[in-house]
């Protein structure tokens, strides 16, 4: 068994060495390569990155891109280029726990369908100060002990937002052959995460895994937990956990149910092999058209309303074509609360 890492680094000199020898130093099983695409670093994120290779040649495996890809395609061409049997991406700046990857395997050991497996984490600041407050499933408001089981993933996913942290994912050699390209308008995580929650081979442990770092100058990922208190009803209510009971809450609800729409018409657009999505196509369709229909009874004069002003802006329409399981999506625009 060959374990993979998978880095996309950009200007990371601050936090790289951490990072690299947190995922050297696991406990009882090695990683087999460690391969870098750097895209265009122009600090000493580079050099860092040559020392490495020259203290571990034959697990390194550095690679320079010729133009700035930008993240989400740069952890496409990281991915693509491993050859271990399991996967294992990684920010540049996160410290990994010694036994990240012995118990990220045993979910996979335990679940023979999995082809995915993600984790909590806990969260630090630039000086590795641990935030005792939140971990990185509350930033992401997922609840998962109040979730009913299985979780449905593909659910939470498109209404709420991704509660799969690619830095805390791991998966299999065989989602290589499905998941290229990335799209272009989803982060990579999002990407991988949908398609595997679709598949139902998305698993994850409870278990703090790594240590997520929040700081300034990170690329992408969580930058400001001081709003998370503010979005959390709102956010239980996406996720089914509470009744929304004012306009304001049940109009927020059905953008979210219209994005569930649309990820779920992309999604069977691009055909995933041996699925077949019309069924939850269907299916998001009905819930957008319940909860319009539920606004239309208990607040008249607001649905016409608004509904007129999302009509002069192009805003959440979509047509039945002659095949009823195909739609056309005009003009998506979800968040902004009216």
């Amino acid at each position: 068994m060959k374990i993979s890492v998978a880095i996309a680094t950009y200007n990371g000199e601050k936090y790289l060495k951490k990072q690299l020898d947190s995922i050297l130093k696991q406990d009882s099983i090695k990683v087999y390569e460690i391969v870098v695409c750097d895209d265009i670093s122009t600090d000493k994120t580079n050099e860092i990155l040559e020392h490495y290779s020259h203290l571990y040649p034959n697990v390194f495996k550095v690679h320079k891109n010729n133009i700035n890809l930008g993240s989400t395609k740069n952890f496409e061409k990281a991915i693509s280029l491993c050859k271990g049997d399991f996967i294992f991406l990684a920010d540049q700046d996160d410290i990994w726990k010694n036994d990240k990857i012995k118990k990220t395997l045993d979910i996979f050991e335990n679940n023979k369908t999995a082809e995915g497996v993600f984790s909590n984490a806990d969260i630090i600041d630039d000086n590795d100060k641990l935030i005792h407050t939140i971990t990185i499933w509350d930033s992401v408001f997922f609840f998962e002990k109040e979730l009913p089981k299985p979780i449905d993933f593909f659910d939470i996913i498109s209404k709420n937002g991704n509660v799969v942290t690619g830095a805390t994912l791991c998966i299999k050699k065989s989602v290589k052959d499905f998941i290229f390209p990335f799209s272009e308008d989803m982060l990579h995580d999002v990407w991988i995460a949908s398609y595997l929650a679709l598949k139902n081979t998305l698993y994850y442990s409870t278990e703090n895994l790594i240590s997520y770092r929040l700081h300034k100058n990170q690329q992408v990922g969580m930058k400001n937990i001081n709003k998370i208190k503010k979005k959390e009803r709102l956010k239980r209510i996406i996720l089914n956990l509470e009744e929304p009971k004012t306009y304001k809450e049940y109009r927020f609800l059905s953008k979210k149910i219209y994005l569930k729409l649309c990820n779920s018409i992309k999604f069977n657009q691009v055909l995933l092999p041996n699925l077949n999505l019309s069924n939850l196509v269907i299916e998001s369709k009905n819930d957008w058209i319940k909860i319009k229909n539920t606004i239309k009874l208990k607040f008249p004069i607001k649905y016409v309303l608004f509904n007129f002003i999302d009509s002069l802006r192009g805003k959440r329409k979509f047509k039945i074509l002659k095949n009823s399981l195909s739609f056309c999506v005009i003009h998506i625009s979800v968040f902004q609360i009216v």
